[in-house]
Formats: C-alpha cells, sequence, structure tokens
C-alpha cells in the first residue's frame, strides 16, 4: 500500500527503440521474474507438488533401487477430479449483442458461427487442453493456454503452455478477468530454417540471418534455437541473445487501413467501411448466411473515402494467452496453494501409517530365543532348531525343559486407531479433492443407494464450485478468441470486409454448467422419462445417452416408420417383399371391372344408362314395346318413339 514508485523503473516498450535498448528492456523484464520472491516460493511448491504426484514422496539413498512403498492418495485424488470437471466439451453459445437488430441474415450468421465453434474445438480436443491446463494449475499452480493461428491446418491453434516456460511480472495479478500484467514472455524454441524463412524477407535481418545459419547452426539448419518470444497489448518481439530477431505490431488484430483510389493511388476520404461504393460486381456473401452488404446509390462520380476500419470481434487488442489461476489472492500471478499442496501433510500421515502397519505385520512371523544352559545346546545347533521348528520338524534337547529352552515371544496387534485414522485421513484427501462420492472406496460406508446419490451430489456441488466455473470461463476466452483469430486471419471474412462486409456484433458465452460433473445414470433416466412422456425429441433423447451418432441413430428411427425402403435398400429379401407389396398395393387400387346387358334392364334403367349416352329415351314406349314382345304380338311400329334400339 505504498505511495509514490512501488516497482523497478521500466521504459516503455515502443518498436522505435533499437535493437540494443529493446534488448536491455526485455532482460530487465526477465531479470525482474527471476529474482523475485514469487518465482522462487511458486517453482519450490510446484517441485513439490510434481514429486508427491509421480509418487515420489521420500528420498532414498541413490544406491537403494528398491520401489517405495507408497499408497498415493494425491495422484487417486487428482486424476479422479480432472476426469469430472472435463468429461463434456463446453458448449459455445452465440447470439447477437445488444442493439443489434435480429433479422434472418444476421441469425443465420450467428447459428453458422456457433456450429464452426463447436467443429474448431473438437479439432484441436478442447476438452483435453482443459484438461492439461487443469493438471498444470493443480501441480504447478497456474495453468496457461496460447492462442495463435495453426499455419499448416489453416485454423485456429490453441495450445497448453508449460507455466515454468512462462516470464511474468511478479507485482500483477491473475483473477476472474486474466492476467492483469502489462508483459509476459516464453521461452520457445524452433528449427532454424523456419526462423530463417520467417525473417529473411525483412531487408534489416540480413545480419540476424547469418547469424543464425553459421554461428548458431553452423549450416545444420535443422538444430533447434531458444529464444524468447515478448508480448505486450501492442507489440511482440523475438529475443536471442544480445539480438532482435523479430519485431512486429501485435499480428492478432486487424488494424485500419486507408482506402487508396485506383486511379490516383493515391488515398482517398468520405465513406465509411459500413457504406462501401457500389461496384459494377456483386458483392459476394459470408459462408453459412452471413448479413447481406447494405446497398449505396451509384454517383455520378467516385466519392472520396475513409480509412477502412479493421473489423475485429475484441474491442481492445490483447495478448494472446488465457491464464487459469484459483486460490489467488490477489497477490501474484500464480495461485497461493492448490488442492494438492492442501494435501501434503495428508499424504504424509497416510504414508506413515502404512509403513508402521507393514513393519508390524511384518514382526507377526517373529523370531525365537534359545537358552544354551536349558537346552544343552550350542549356539550353532540352536540356529538349526529354530530352522527346524519354521518347518514343522522335530528337535531334540539333551536336557531341560523345552518350555523353558526355548521361548517365542508373540507379538502384539496393531491398535485399532491407527487403521482408523489411516480411513479416516484416506477420506479426508477425497474430501478435500470432492470425490469422495465418486469411487468406490469412498462411499463404501454408505448402505442406501439415496445415500450414495446425495454423496455423489455433495461432490458435484463441491467441484462445480471450485474449478468447473474456473474452467468454463477459460473456455469462454479462448472461443473468444478462436471468434478473433478467424476474423483476422481467415480467408472467407478477409475477403468480405475487403468488400465492406461487416458482420454483427456477436456475444461468444459457454453454456453455464456445461462441464459441471453429472451422473450419467440420473441423466439417462431423466431422458428417458421425458421422451416417454413426449417431452424429447428422439436426437435429444440420444444425445443424452451419449450415443456416438444421434443424428444417424434419429434418422433411422424416422425411416424405418415412413421409408423403410430407403434404410433397407440394400438388403434383396427387403426389396423382394416390398416390390411384392408394391403390386398388391397396385392391384388393391383398380376397382373390378363390371358389364351389364341393357336388353337384361327395366325400362327405367334402359333410360337412364341411354342418357348417360346422351340419348333420351321414352320410357312409356319402351315399356309397351316390352309388353307386345312377351304377348306374342306383331312388332311394334317402329315409328313409335323410344322405340328402337340402334340409337343406343
Amino acid at each position: 500500500n505504498a505511495e509514490g514508485v512501488v516497482g523497478v523503473r521500466l521504459p516503455e516498450l515502443t518498436l522505435d527503440k533499437n535493437d540494443e535498448d529493446l534488448v536491455k528492456l526485455a532482460d530487465a523484464w526477465e531479470r525482474t521474474w527471476n529474482e523475485s520472491d514469487v518465482k522462487q516460493k511458486w517453482e519450490a511448491a510446484g517441485d513439490e507438488n510434481e514429486k508427491y504426484w509421480r509418487g515420489e514422496h521420500y528420498n532414498r539413498p541413490t544406491a537403494d533401487k528398491s520401489r517405495a512403498m507408497v499408497d498415493n492418495a494425491i495422484f487417486e485424488g487428482l486424476e479422479t477430479y480432472l476426469p469430472q470437471v472435463t468429461r463434456r466439451n463446453p458448449e459455445p453459445m452465440v447470439v447477437l449483442a445488444v442493439g443489434e437488430e435480429a433479422d434472418q441474415a444476421k441469425q443465420d450468421f450467428v447459428h453458422a458461427l456457433q456450429l464452426e465453434l463447436g467443429e474448431i474445438a473438437d479439432e484441436v480436443k478442447l476438452r483435453l487442453k482443459l484438461k492439461g491446463a487443469a493438471r498444470h494449475q493443480s501441480v504447478r499452480l497456474l495453468g496457461a493456454v496460447k492462442l495463435g493461428w495453426d499455419l499448416d491446418n489453416d485454423r485456429p491453434a490453441v495450445k497448453v503452455v508449460r507455466p515454468q516456460k512462462l516470464i511474468l511480472d511478479p507485482e500483477a495479478a491473475t483473477d476472474e478477468d486474466g492476467y492483469q500484467g502489462d508483459r509476459q514472455g516464453e521461452h520457445r524454441r524452433l528449427p532454424a530454417w523456419k526462423i530463417v524463412a520467417l525473417i529473411e524477407k525483412d531487408p534489416t535481418q540480413k545480419e540476424n540471418v547469418e547469424y543464425i545459419t553459421t554461428e548458431l547452426a553452423k549450416g545444420d539448419m535443422a538444430t533447434e534455437i531458444g529464444f524468447v518470444e515478448w508480448w505486450t497489448v501492442d507489440y511482440m518481439f523475438w529475443k536471442c541473445g544480445s539480438r532482435v530477431l523479430l519485431k512486429r505490431k501485435n499480428p492478432h488484430w486487424n488494424y485500419d487501413e486507408e482506402v487508396t483510389s485506383a486511379v490516383t493511388g493515391e488515398s482517398e476520404q468520405g465513406i465509411s467501411a459500413e457504406q462501401p461504393i457500389q461496384g459494377p460486381e456483386a458483392t459476394p456473401e459470408l459462408p453459412q448466411g452471413a448479413p447481406a452488404v447494405p446497398q449505396v446509390p451509384q454517383a455520378d462520380a467516385p466519392a472520396p473515402q475513409e480509412p477502412r476500419k479493421g473489423v475485429n470481434h475484441f474491442k481492445s487488442r490483447r495478448m494472446p494467452y488465457v491464464l487459469l489461476s484459483i486460490f489467488n489472492l490477489g497477490k501474484q500471478p500464480v495461485d497461493a496453494t492448490s488442492l494438492m499442496g492442501q494435501n501434503l501433510a495428508n499424504q504424509d500421515l497416510i504414508n506413515k501409517r502404512n509403513k508402521q502397519i507393514d513393519k508390524n505385520a511384518d514382526n507377526a512371523n517373529s523370531g525365537m530365543v534359545v537358552s544354551l544352559e536349558r537346552s544343552g545346546l550350542t549356539k550353532d545347533q540352536a540356529a538349526r532348531v529354530a530352522e527346524a521348528l519354521r518347518k514343522g520338524g522335530v528337535v531334540t534337547i539333551p536336557a531341560g525343559n523345552p518350555q523353558e529352552a526355548v521361548y517365542k515371544p508373540q507379538q502384539g496387534e496393531i491398535p485399532a486407531y491407527v487403521y482408523n485414522q489411516l480411513v479416516d485421513t484416506r477420506q479426508r484427501v477425497r474430501d478435500i479433492w470432492g470425490t469422495r462420492g465418486s469411487s468406490p472406496a469412498g462411499i463404501e460406508g454408505e448402505t442406501t443407494v439415496r445415500g450414495k446419490i446425495i454423496s455423489r451430489g455433495l461432490d458435484t456441488d463441491r467441484i462445480g464450485g471450485g474449478i468447473s466455473e474456473y474452467l468454463e470461463q477459460m473456455a469462454d476466452d479462448i472461443y473468444n478468441w478462436i471468434v478473433q483469430l478467424l476474423y483476422v486471419y481467415d480467408d472467407r471474412f478477409q475477403e468480405q470486409f475487403a468488400q465492406g462486409v461487416v458482420p454483427p456484433r456477436v456475444k461468444v458465452s459457454v453454456k453455464e454448467g456445461s462441464l459441471l460433473p453429472k451422473d450419467s445414470q440420473t441423466i439417462a433416466n431423466q431422458a428417458i422419462e421425458l421422451s416417454g412422456a413426449g417431452k424429447m425429441s428422439l436426437i435429444d433423447l440420444y444425445k443424452r445417452l451419449d450415443y456416438p451418432n444421434p443424428e444417424q441413430l434419429a434418422a433411422n428411427v424416422w425411416l424405418e416408420a415412413n421409408a423403410p425402403e430407403l434404410l433397407f435398400a440394400n438388403d434383396p429379401r427387403v426389396q423382394q417383399v416390398m416390390q411384392q407389396r408394391q403390386q398388391s398395393a397396385v392391384s388393391a387400387a383398380k376397382p373390378p371391372s363390371t358389364s351389364i346387358s341393357y336388353k337384361d334392364l327395366p325400362p327405367v334403367g334402359q333410360v337412364q344408362l341411354a342418357e348417360q349416352a346422351g340419348i333420351k329415351l321414352d320410357a312409356e314406349g319402351l315399356a309397351a314395346h316390352a309388353g307386345a314382345k312377351e304377348a306374342g304380338k306383331k312388332e311394334v311400329p317402329s315409328n313409335l318413339p323410344g322405340a328402337g334400339e340402334s340409337g343406343l
């Protein structure tokens, strides 16, 4: 809480500094970190934690090649705890920022961006990266992830960095808002040919290219060259010894650019990037439903343009590191303690009690005492007597009472409280980690199912509030960084930005609770109940049951009910049955043909049939004609109405 100067006097970093001043500044930064008490205590605690995690709890003589007897409860706790907090991929959520007018194009862009974040998370194995960072935080009191662009695969890169490689500001802190220092360094190494390929295009780096090629690599360009990469929010540079190999403005940022005239080649002023001049060529659209480019009426003469503003997801530049710090009081950039550090004393007690029990068990097969005077045996004979008794043989004593001549002391049992304390200490370790209800040994004492469920629920609350929310925030920062990297390096976005297409402002976050440890059996039962009640779709049910391909399973169910011939198209038996069913359906759909004789119809029926054919007949005439035929009379004159049959 002192006022005035409270730190080392350091100049501000600017790229117009010469290389000599830049090297002095970097050396001062590194010296400040290396000589600080923060680093000394942090490294000592991390080294001790790592030994306990590996099971090297006690220092043994170098000549002793035996394996130490260790019940490593710390390793059990950490490696039970980590799979639970990283069991599922953090689900990205993308929504329009407040103030953005929602339309279909913007909604499509948001949906496409969310899908792409999910694909990138799977490609970069984000869940394993979070697990690695959480392991470093538990062992080394700090987890670190670095963001960049993978040139080989043309996608964002997410890399877990060993904390020992970092150079931090000992006066800074790491809190829920991230690392608060103004600088950050990282010890890196690259093959000599790759460094040369990056810097040889710069004519001012000819001396460095020659230095790397001849003095360091000595012609062997696959040689690994170590250097320190320094970052501030504005600049980045590489330092190797007393040389600066590379210096750049923060490359992960789209800077404002001036638009030059295609005619004069000079910069133009006037129209902003949000209102580009309408050219003769159609403006391409962003993939997967990006917002359309607003149209501006054509002017008779080209209007001046303002400097094109760089499009970025972040509101300000950042260093490309995301640090994981949990047990921090805001006094230093690394954690003051960890769950592993809090369990070291318990682990020592477990090892001590195990050794006591082991020693007592070894003494159960105690030796014997032989009286030479009462048994009449010599020393060598007494040794053979002891060996014979162990093998169950018969021993004769020349003189004396055998019970007085040979004495075998009885080893007392170890007190019960020793073992009880061992069991209690093991449970205490699991309680601190929050894994008591997650291991069979931890819930062995629970005799009811409800008791086991309650114990498991308490673990979930313990882990969820202790580490899951920090990992979710870390994943949140990583997803936001991925969007920024897409804006800067992805050619699809760069082409659109050059045409004046500005994506809508979006908010990227992680679904709350997506990393909380959940009991698979409980989730499955709830999903089955909801599906049975008609409150959950099949595809959501299969996702909850963790089936590997839920979309395909749901589609197969629909096809089996609605179009089985498509689902089983490759089975000839199914094809044969479907053909038979189709033929039967066609036959059933065609009505049977019927015929009736006109002469057999009564007069009224004949009249109706004739009307269908467009002929009008007299029913009375037909009736008279029919009666004359039956009576054997001569034929009715043909001039009677309705008498002729040839008209039908």
